[in-house]
């Protein structure tokens, strides 16, 4: 017998479906036209059958390799060992470019993006207890980006049940070519957090996810302004929320985090302004600024703050991380600016596999009274 996972294309999550004859892919009800475009088999194996009667060629990969698709009547197959957790998928067919109806739809490289998520067998992420918070879009005008910024807002499980109750707030960031949805959508924050707090292994937190991708334009020219995050946190970002929602709005219940890019602006963040956080939060990434090599945020003053405010600074990077060398360099640049951290190493590359890990991590040792 064979067990296969389902999911629908809107939902973030597989779940295991009943038990089926191993000579068939799926059991299906009869009004069905198409079959699953994807199933994932108990060997974590992705099995594609996917639906291009016209097609000449379909080509498919994910961010290392191709997958050899053949054609079986109406429709292109394949089983692959892709790996787990978050994949994504790139799709051609007859040599465009396509964004698939089959596939989960996610944001990266600065477009959308399809993925496929196959469970990990050592972190699964299966929704516990009943009670679960929820995730919503909130908007406002900001004048330092000069436009409408939409940002994800992740309330606890009890936030609507208990409205006098004040909560603590993480601030956290995605990745380059990423945007807000991120952590929702790819991350599975909501679901990471919504465990830890049934197991009451995290203090339950309101989580702010902004759009990092500040640009600047000219002309003809659009410029990257990530180091404007800085400004937009502490003057928009933290006022809007803390005025909207119910927060404690002191350090000792703000924390930042970010992975990649993100943490490169939370570093930017909270060494300029140390007194707005007494946890932080770098995932794969940057202390100092490798990108422009632009280390104004690490004066000696706001490195004397920053010892004297911060309560927690936790790193985290896979083992096999193409920036592993900087991480070692940042590691030598807090050894002799006398800046302690929380650091650990992960299996794993520059991958949400590894940043979901982090924030698992970094969830349960933010915002308590032992701190």
């Amino acid at each position: 017998m064979n067990q296969i996972y389902t999911s629908d294309l809107l939902s973030f999550q597989k779940r295991l479906a009943p038990t089926v004859d191993s000579d068939v892919v799926i059991d299906r009800p009869k009004t069905e036209i198409l079959p699953e475009p994807y199933v994932i088999t108990h060997e974590r194996k992705i099995r594609f059958k996917l639906y291009y009667p016209n097609a000449r060629k379909v080509e498919m990969w994910d961010y290392l390799k191709e997958y050899k698709l053949e054609k079986n009547g109406d429709y292109w197959c394949g089983e692959f060992d892709m790996g787990e957790g978050f994949i994504a998928i790139f799709l051609k067919v007859d040599g465009t470019s396509i964004l698939s109806e089959f596939f989960p739809i996610g944001y990266g490289g600065n477009k959308a993006i399809n993925y496929i998520d196959v469970p990990e067998q050592d972190h699964p992420i299966e929704l516990l207890g009943e009670n679960h918070g929820s995730v919503l879009s909130d908007f406002f005008e900001s004048k330092i980006t000069g436009q409408l910024e939409r940002i994800m807002i992740y309330l606890p499980p009890e936030y609507m049940q208990n409205t006098e109750k004040k909560y603590p707030v993480l601030y956290l960031q995605h990745g380059h070519g990423e945007n807000e949805t991120c952590w929702v959508s790819q991350g599975k924050m909501n679901f990471i957090y919504d465990n830890l707090v049934h197991q009451r292994k995290a203090v339950p937190a309101i989580v702010v996810m902004a759009n990092g991708m500040i640009y600047e334009e000219s002309g003809d020219k659009r410029e990257l302004k990530y180091r404007d995050m800085s400004a937009f946190v502490k003057e928009e970002l933290i006022p809007y929320v803390e005025n909207k929602y119910r927060t404690y709005g002191d350090k000792e219940h703000r924390a930042m985090a970010g992975l990649s890019m993100g943490s490169l602006q939370t570093s930017i963040t909270a060494f300029e302004h140390s007194e707005l956080f007494s946890y932080v939060g770098v995932f794969s990434g940057f202390v100092q600024d490798i990108l422009t090599q632009n280390q104004s945020h690490l004066t000696e003053k706001n490195k004397e703050s920053f010892r004297e405010n911060n309560k927690l600074f936790f790193r985290g990077i896979g083992a096999e991380d193409r920036f592993i060398d900087f991480f070692k360099s940042d590691d030598e640049f807090l050894e002799k600016s006398k800046i302690k951290c929380e650091r650990k190493i992960y299996k794993g590359d520059h991958e949400w596999k590894v940043w979901r890990r982090c924030l698992y991590d970094f969830a349960q040792l933010i915002f308590r009274e032992d701190n």
